[in-house]
């Protein structure tokens, strides 16, 4: 059961201007190809380490792709990506992401707690880390 993290983003959200521009200002609704999970050559669940990328998990605001470092059967490494074409989702995601890897870190595994006031990007981020968690073997 995921618990969420209260973070301080919800009074700094309100801190962050919001400006119009004449052109669209709604997210895309196009859906992006979803690129499938790739593996380096020393990611082989056999060979014992490698880099494994989880799919790009499409959100409201964009998508979000998390890749993995894993040696052995430990997860040692995560490193993402998230929309940052906003100023609201750039201010949102610079301050959830490092609080997700660590959450992942800690767990070693993608039941994390979810960010307050970050949630897509944490249901997201969750889905694509379960991905790569998979295909690891872990």
């Amino acid at each position: 059961m995921r618990r969420p993290i209260f973070v301080v983003l919800m009074t700094a959200m309100a801190t962050v201007p919001v400006s119009c521009s004449s052109g669209s200002t709604s997210p895309s609704t196009q859906p992006s190809a979803a690129p499938t999970p790739t593996l380096t050559p020393s990611s082989h669940p056999g060979a014992g380490s490698g880099v494994i990328a989880g799919p790009s998990e499409d959100m409201q605001w964009g998508p979000v792709q998390v890749t993995i470092t894993v040696t052995g059967k430990r997860l040692t490494d995560v490193q993402a990506t998230a929309p940052t074409e906003r100023e609201r989702s750039a201010f949102i995601n610079q301050q959830a992401l490092p609080l997700l890897r660590q959450e992942a870190l800690q767990a070693q595994s993608a039941t994390i707690n979810e960010i307050s006031g970050a949630t897509m990007t944490s249901d997201a981020y969750a889905a694509s880390l379960q991905a790569a968690l998979q295909q690891a073997g872990i």
